[in-house]
């Protein structure tokens, strides 16, 4: 660790001698970085300047540069303009593996560890085991990206990228890291400084060791950036920093104290898509930003298996319908924390009308339709949905019933996407049983977390709250606690 604090003190940066990097954390042999004093709060905890940082810069950081960036940089930016932020950086830390010793990042290249958890390298038996979730696994296979899009381009400049990084076997190492370590941060616009659309990737030396917790309380450090210029001293000589990453103690860090920050408002299951893990459970406690997502073909199934005939009446009008208001997407979201949304109920309910009420709608929906003055909207804005129908609209305890019918039998759709029930997974987290990738399964770990162990990416709770506002939104009474809908 000296050798990296030297090269990062070298260009600039900063990291607080109070602290210790490389420190195991928990009983999986997880790593993180621990206060080993007390540290007050607005202590400078790091300082990273963005000339330590791997990523992809933009045009103004290129000017400012002054023509120092690498050969492999100045050639992904100027004839490798199509490939993706991800694929850039990936091929960037391969250019600095391969110049082995004498790359200038060699000092962090020796803090990354060798082996990942990232979903994106998973077999296909593994990944089998997230059937279900809210992970959705698509697209092509690691290995296909790497012989279509990686290899071609290290092929034709060896001179950059030597024979020893062109295997597969250093792509799905590094391009794990990128996914797992890889900062997204929001590109700005250097003439308002405001941020805008689109996404950077940076690779942060000693910032890429603190670990992510969901929880705020227990966090007590934050990441920030900043494109000030910045003179410091190096060995006693100014040196001028274009741009940097700061964090400092958010409040009182007590000495043993692991660092902690945040890596986004991320379910269970994003963290385990990009980062390869999920949190350790804790009573009392559930990530409020996990969700699940229904599939809108479920939906429909439901509704076309409800055998009421008013659902079946019209069928394909409906859904046109629906799909025209911008109401049929891939999927609704339901989360734990908040009412069923208003374009899954408003969808289901539309499925059950009377042909009499769904030719009013239709009538109404037409006369709107042709009134409505056209309003331009960003290429990039969320589609809105032409209407919505509150709860209200069901006018009898009969129509209520049918909805919440429905809405039952997509629960237990969805639950059965499922290879496995909550008793198999029960039985498999008594007996211990190996599963792959150990720090995927901690969040797993005992049978009084079987909230979170579908798969550790979607919390059935998520489902158990979503029958109980079923049930409520209807005023009928609940199945008891540890039912069905559980």
């Amino acid at each position: 660790m000296s050798g990296f604090a030297s090269w990062l003190g070298g260009q600039g940066g900063y990291l607080n001698p109070k602290l210790k990097a490389f420190t195991e954390v928990d009983d999986n042999g997880d790593r993180g970085i621990v206060a080993e004093e007390d540290i007050e709060e607005g202590q400078q905890l790091m300082l990273i300047p963005l000339s330590c940082c791997l990523h992809m810069p933009t045009q103004q950081e290129q000017a400012a540069s002054q023509g120092q960036h690498t050969a492999a940089l100045q050639y992904l930016s100027t004839e490798q303009t199509r490939l993706s932020p991800f694929l850039s950086t990936v091929l960037l830390l391969l250019y600095e593996v391969g110049q082995g010793t004498a790359s200038r990042f060699h000092a962090y290249l020796q803090t990354l560890p060798q082996e990942h958890d990232c979903v994106l390298c998973w077999s296909k038996g593994q990944l089998s085991e997230l059937e279900g979730t809210a992970i959705e696994i698509a697209g092509d296979s690691t290995r296909t990206v790497f012989g279509r899009e990686v290899l071609p381009i290290m092929q034709q400049q060896q001179q950059l990228w030597p024979p020893d990084v062109q295997t597969y076997e250093a792509f799905e190492l590094y391009a794990g890291l990128v996914q797992s370590r890889a900062f997204h941060m929001l590109s700005e616009n250097w003439l308002t400084g405001l941020a805008q659309e689109g996404v950077e990737l940076y690779m942060l030396p000693a910032i890429d060791m603190i670990n992510h917790a969901t929880e705020p309380g227990k966090r007590n450090t934050l990441l920030r950036k900043s494109s000030a210029e910045m003179t410091v001293k190096v060995d006693g000589a100014p040196l001028t920093l274009h741009g940097f990453f700061t964090m400092k103690a958010e409040r009182d860090i007590s000495k043993g104290e692991q660092l902690l920050h945040t890596y986004g408002d991320l379910s269970d299951a994003q963290l385990l898509q990009t980062y390869g893990f999920v949190e350790a459970f804790q009573p009392g406690y559930e990530n409020p930003h996990n969700f699940v997502p229904v599939p809108v073909h479920l939906v429909l199934q439901s509704c076309s298996e409800s055998g009421d005939e008013t659902a079946l009446a019209c069928f394909e009008s409906k859904k046109r319908l629906l799909e025209q208001a911008k109401l049929l997407r891939n999927a609704f979201v339901v989360t734990a924390q908040d009412p069923l949304p208003d374009d899954l109920v408003t969808a289901v309910q539309v499925m059950h009308m009377e042909p009499h009420e769904f030719s009013e709608l239709e009538k109404v929906e037409a006369t709107d339709d042709m009134g409505e003055a056209s309003t331009s909207q960003p290429a990039s804005a969320e589609p809105q949905p032409a209407f919505l129908l509150g709860t209200g609209f069901m006018n009898d305890t009969s129509d209520a019933q049918a909805v919440c019918t429905t809405l039952l039998r997509l629960v237990d759709k969805l639950l059965r996407r499922y290879p496995t029930t909550l008793k198999d997974d029960a039985a498999a987290l008594h007996r211990d049983r190996p599963m792959p990738h150990r720090h995927s399964v901690k969040g797993a770990q005992g049978c009084d977390s079987l909230q979170q162990t579908r798969c550790w990416s979607t919390s059935p709770r998520v489902h158990g709250s979503f029958a109980s506002q079923i049930w409520h939104a209807i005023s009928i009474p609940h199945p008891q606690a540890g039912g069905r809908w559980q």
